[in-house]
């Protein structure tokens, strides 16, 4: 990798010894933009294991001496219809930002990924992905100087007070003849189908494969036990998964339940099954002890989850552009 625009700086793939190295850097990321979701040694550490991440070939890491100070790195999606939305993330550390280490990272990143997409898409486009928040004006314009286009929009929202939303919540009693019930290994698979079947529709989403929700619901953040499926005489309808980040409350001291999916099977739809089932999942949070809940929904739902959302209390902190540039396959 060339290094003519950043001279003094170290570049090598990210490698496991370099876990310490890389939580500190993802922490003095966070501790500026403030993105709220603020990492583990252990979330990080399951890059190594995702089968859809090649961290030998699709990372990259830019070093002053022993310090981290610009990351990259690239997971593979399940499908390439129409095209490869080849998902990237990174960083640089606040302190170096302007030396030019995004614009190689990114530069890096069109090479890297052209081979790992031909190893699972020969044939197939290709176009890498990535996201940044909008109030990020240097992230905004490192991806348009790169030609990328930001082409969705996606909230991060938040309930601050999750007792207090509670108690002002208007009822959601769930329909007649739908019940809830915790996530247990047993209704994994149901849960994967309603994941897959109401996500059909959703912007850029992919089919979640048994191995992909494997990893999904078997990382060190997922909560089974605050995540629920809805069914009516047995039939799978709705699903709210959630994920609790602990890096979160030692930062805030403030536990706070992530909502990672919410989903409603066609069969489902227009019922009211999926607002009642999240009010269900936050009032067992709140007896669990969380304090605050969070979530990600694209701006432009087809689904309404936007006014679903907002009904439950929850308001929009920071909005997220979606980054996506074709690259030739080389």
């Amino acid at each position: 990798m060339s290094t003519e625009a950043t001279p003094g700086f170290t570049w090598r793939p990210i490698d496991r010894s370099d876990l310490s190295a890389w939580l500190r850097l993802r922490q003095a990321i966070e501790a500026v933009d403030k993105d709220g979701r603020p990492p583990s040694e252990a979330e990080l550490a399951q890059r190594f294991t995702d089968s859809y991440v090649d961290m030998a070939r699709g990372s990259m890491a830019a070093w002053d001496g022993d310090r981290m100070v610009g990351h990259h790195w690239m997971k593979a999606r399940t499908s390439a219809e129409p095209f490869h939305d080849f998902w990237q993330l990174g960083g640089v550390d606040p302190e170096y930002r302007g030396l030019g280490i995004g614009t190689q990272l990114l530069e890096w990143a069109e090479q890297a990924a052209s081979l790992l997409h031909k190893e699972r898409f020969l044939g197939a486009p290709l176009a890498l992905l990535d996201s940044c928040a909008m109030d990020n004006a240097t992230a905004v314009d490192l991806f348009r100087s790169r030609g990328y286009e930001q082409v969705r929009w996606t909230h991060h929202m938040v309930v601050p007070d999750l007792r207090a939303a509670l108690a002002v919540m208007p009822e959601s009693p769930a329909p007649a003849g739908v019940s809830f019930h915790a996530l247990s290994p047993d209704r994994s698979e149901d849960a994967r189908a309603v994941r897959n079947d109401s996500f059909r529709d959703h912007f850029g989403s992919t089919h979640a494969t048994r191995e992909t929700w494997a990893q999904f619901t078997g990382g060190p953040a997922f909560r089974a036990a605050n995540s629920f499926i809805a069914c009516e005489r047995g039939e799978p309808l709705a699903i709210v998964m959630c994920e609790e980040f602990e890096a979160h409350q030692k930062i805030t001291g403030q536990r706070d339940l992530y909502i990672s999916v919410v989903g409603t099977a066609r069969a489902g739809r227009r019922r009211g099954i999926a607002s009642a089932l999240l009010a269900h999942t936050l009032h067992v949070a709140v007896e669990d002890g969380y304090d605050t809940t969070s979530l990600e929904v694209d701006a432009d739902s087809p689904t309404g989850a936007l006014g679903l959302y907002k009904r439950l209390g929850y308001q929009p902190d920071k909005t997220y552009a979606l980054q996506r540039k074709f690259v030739q396959v080389i």
